[in-house]
């Protein structure tokens, strides 16, 4: 048995992958991941789109946060998913928006169980890169949400609480507490009792690799034992961070783990370290549900989100859903700086080996457009071609998720409505 197998047969070790690929026992050449992350209600369009075009423009306004790391990001404008219109349905765009993001196809209108979309494209990538990690493709999310009933003027609650769908009727469900997110990942997800347990007595899932890592060690240089050092107790570090008891407030019941913006943070430190590790190479990650109307009071926005999204011009809103905007956009920001920091078995960074695609199935959500998307792409496929985008009108999303696909080494030669691959220039 190669290295590569041993490790990945035993319990806990394969996340020491990417420092055997450093003895040259696994690959050379560091793999390709896609990563999906949704945000609801569309943007405040007038600070989300830059000025000018091309690759020498300033990320200023709301993806200000993302100007340190402006050589790894690439704006495009005019992009649109038809199948978020109505197309004779009428209301819930908020619910399309969600149900058509990855699929690029027009969700069904009911409330029932015959549900009816396309497959997404992290499924796509999950059926042709998946069998090479333990895990296909991992779903995660910030709010939970019902996956029967109404949520949107007719629609199912699935598609607005989820944007992975492995078949037509059948939704990923994703995963929104970061501590079973954890176990899912890298601890005993076939015995969860088991990974309780573990953690109550504050052992660590790293002690299940401690035989493996000493070895490591040994053969690794002294730059690379560092390194381990380092990635190892970043995993140390977010598994204590999650097993931490819940926090009794007066006389009311344990209040959640995490508030908001921690679980966010967790769960972008949990994706890359997930991509690092080598469990899984495709990872979707909703920032809200479509259609969410989460109040954002550590930014002084008492409001909820999707009220605020109403704004009909009204000043004081736009000034509210810029704040969240930019609160969204400065966490893309620290994923992106994230990935960059780690690094893989050839030198090079996570960063250069991941397409990260973000963005809403909305312009602006006042008007419920589905053209003129707020759609960013960073990561290796934009190596040389950073700046802004802007293509013709009606320019399908779906173009973008073949270039994505063909990127990342699958067989893809249309995907939803698509015309051929985005020409990223």
């Amino acid at each position: 048995m190669d290295r590569r197998s041993f490790l990945r047969g035993a319990a806990g070790s394969s996340l020491l992958l990417p420092f055997a690929a450093r003895l040259g026992r696994a690959e050379a050449q560091p793999p390709k991941r896609l990563v999906f992350l949704f945000v609801p209600n569309g943007k405040h369009m007038q600070t989300w789109t830059p000025a000018q075009e091309g690759r020498d423009v300033e990320l200023a306004g709301t993806l200000a946060p993302l100007q340190g790391l402006r050589e790894r990001v690439l704006v495009l404008s005019g992009l649109a998913i038809d199948g978020g219109r109505a197309h004779g349905d009428g209301p819930g765009d908020h619910a399309r928006a969600g149900g058509s993001f990855l699929t690029c196809t027009h969700p069904k209108k009911t409330a029932g169980s015959d549900l009816q979309v396309g497959v997404s494209v992290d499924q796509v990538a999950a059926e042709q890169l998946g069998g090479q990690t333990r895990l296909p493709s991992l779903e995660l999310g910030i709010e939970r949400g019902r996956q029967a009933g109404s949520c949107d003027s007719g629609y199912a609650c699935a598609y607005s609480s989820n944007i992975s769908w492995r078949g037509p009727a059948t939704p990923n469900a994703k995963e929104t507490d970061p501590a079973a997110a954890f176990t899912r990942v890298f601890g005993d997800s076939v015995n969860p009792e088991r990974a309780k347990q573990r953690l109550a007595a504050r052992r660590s899932v790293l002690d299940l690799a401690r035989a493996e890592a000493k070895e490591l060690r040994r053969a690794l240089g002294g730059g690379d034992r560092a390194k381990l050092d380092e990635y190892l107790e970043s995993i140390r570090e977010l598994e204590f961070k999650l097993s931490r008891p819940p926090v009794q407030v007066d006389a009311k019941p344990p209040q959640g783990k995490l508030d908001r913006p921690e679980r966010l943070r967790a769960m972008l430190e949990l994706t890359a370290l997930a991509l690092a590790s080598d469990q899984t190479r495709v990872v979707t990650l909703m920032l809200a549900n479509a259609g969410s109307n989460a109040r954002y009071g550590f930014l002084d926005v008492p409001e909820g989100h999707h009220n605020l999204s109403h704004h009909k011009g009204d000043a004081h809103k736009h000034a509210q859903i810029r704040k969240i905007d930019r609160y969204h956009v400065g966490e893309l920001a620290w994923f992106l700086q994230r990935l960059g920091e780690l690094e893989q078995p050839d030198g090079s960074s996570l960063l250069e080996h991941t397409a990260v695609i973000y963005g809403s199935g909305l312009g602006d959500g006042n008007r419920h457009n589905h053209d003129h998307l707020p759609i960013l792409l960073a990561g290796g496929p934009v190596a040389g071609r950073h700046g802004h985008l802007r293509f013709e009108r009606e320019t399908p999303l779906a173009n973008l998720y073949v270039s994505a696909l063909r990127w990342a080494g699958c067989r893809a030669h249309r995907f939803g409505d698509s015309t051929g691959a985005l020409a990223l220039g």
